[in-house]
């Protein structure tokens, strides 16, 4: 083995590096606490014969590793290099690579500003599968920063909401680098960014040890200019008394009281169909299903019944006619719903108007709410007639909670509605899910005195 070194650093010195990098220089930008401080360059050998990696020259503040040491002819080597994130203030670093072809060195160049420093512990340069040391698996440190995303500034006093399988972890404010820094554990989470002036925007994916910063990036709306065109010949407008004005006021909704009690609401018979085909998977609809389930079934009572029917491909009965005092049992089936198949809308309708019949109150509440993002693709094809006769003949209301729904699909689940008595409920906001469901339950079961 010696005798082959040897044997290709006395080649090296006859030609030109035949060892081409990726790129040579990289620039960080701005650097906040948690923000990724490593990059990855990748080395491909274009020769003929394996290049050995002979020696990196860097700074102190530097650190690294590489995925091999020998270079095959017509392969690659990668190079992870990561700058000290303790050290605050601008960087400009040089990295010389030696290879074995060549007397020469490669020279990267790493430059940025650290603004804030890393509080995690885990600072040296991340393995290629790098997993977190034992006993630091319940919580670390993220940051997430908001910016504009024409100017890249950061937005202050930004909005931001954090969710975990439908559990609502917080609610914070940027502060005036657009930054938060929160702990939190392990896990796959959606986050929704607000500020007045600006579209809202969201993230969602799995955080960890290495993946610890979100930046979510708002867009201010478009303004559309009224185009100003020469008024011809005016029109006198005349009413005509003959035509009756038209009444535009709306009748006042009483205020309802604060608590949910027996006093002043009916019981409860609630019948979820809940959809989990694939097109609820992306976009943080899973979690604003969840989280709408969750908040309501925190305020449910005894007396209060709920059935769960969850469908895509197949129906399935998840919970049966559970007393709303169940909240454990009722949160914890609800976290474990997970989207994929087709959607089979049809046959989910059937079986919850079996099951809600099934656990009829008399002179209570009885309403299905079918929680959705869009049309059928499979099923029976005469539930609207079902919706419709047990509306007449029993009061049952069916309900429609869209979840992040388009304008045309809001068309057609509204005339679902109208015939079932029920309500369209549109879910597209965090404020939405923690809000919409319960009031639609107190709204319906509410008994004025």
């Amino acid at each position: 083995m010696r005798v082959l070194i040897v044997f290709f650093l006395l080649i090296s010195f006859s030609g030109i590096s035949q060892i081409k990098p990726s790129k040579v220089k990289h620039n960080f930008g701005d650097l906040y606490a948690n923000a990724p401080t490593y990059v990855d360059f990748t080395f491909k050998n274009e020769s003929g014969v394996p290049v050995f990696l002979l020696t990196i020259d860097k700074p102190q503040e530097v650190y690294y590793i590489y995925s091999t040491k020998v270079i095959q002819p017509d392969s690659t080597l990668v190079l992870r290099l990561k700058v000290n994130d303790r050290v605050k203030g601008r960087f400009n670093y040089q990295v010389d690579v030696y290879f074995s072809d060549s007397n020469k060195p490669t020279p990267l160049y790493l430059t940025g500003n650290l603004k804030e420093k890393s509080t995690n512990s885990m600072t040296e340069c991340p393995d290629f599968s790098k997993t977190p040391p034992a006993g630091q698996m319940a919580e670390f440190e993220i940051t997430i920063k908001v910016i504009d995303s024409l100017t890249g500034e950061p937005i202050r006093k930004s909005n931001v909401y954090v969710i975990n399988n439908g559990d609502l972890l917080g609610e914070y404010f940027t502060n005036n680098d657009g930054i938060i820094h929160r702990k939190f554990p392990i896990g796959f989470y959606y986050m929704t960014a607000h500020k007045d002036d600006y579209l809202s925007n969201y993230h969602e994916g799995y955080l960890n040890f290495q993946s610890n910063y979100v930046e979510i990036k708002l867009q201010q709306p478009k303004i559309e200019r009224p185009i100003n065109e020469p008024i011809n010949n005016p029109v006198l407008v005349v009413n005509d008394p003959t035509e009756e004005p038209i009444d535009t006021t709306t009748t006042p909704i009483p205020e309802m009281p604060k608590n949910f009690n027996s006093g002043h609401f009916v019981p409860n018979n609630i019948v979820f169909i809940v959809d989990i085909s694939a097109s609820m998977n992306g976009m943080g609809k899973l979690d604003l299903l969840k989280m709408s389930m969750i908040e309501l079934t925190k305020l449910l009572r005894k007396e209060d019944r709920v059935t769960l029917i969850a469908y895509s491909g197949k129906v399935s009965i998840l919970l049966e006619d559970i007393s709303g005092m169940d909240k454990d049992r009722i949160i914890e089936q609800v976290k474990t719903l997970s989207a994929k198949g087709y959607t089979n809308g049809g046959e989910a309708i059937k079986e919850g108007y079996r099951l809600v019949r099934k656990s009829y109150i008399k002179g209570g509440n009885n309403l299905i709410f079918m929680v959705t993002d869009g049309a059928f693709n499979k099923g029976q094809k005469d539930f609207k007639k079902t919706i419709r006769s047990n509306y007449k003949k029993l009061g049952i209301r069916f309900s429609v909670v869209g979840i992040k729904t388009t304008d045309y699909l809001t068309s057609n689940m509204r005339s679902m509605t109208d015939i079932g008595g029920g309500e369209y409920v549109r879910i597209i906001t965090v404020n939405d899910a923690k809000n919409k469901l319960i009031n639609e339950i107190k709204r319906t079961s509410y008994k004025p005195k």
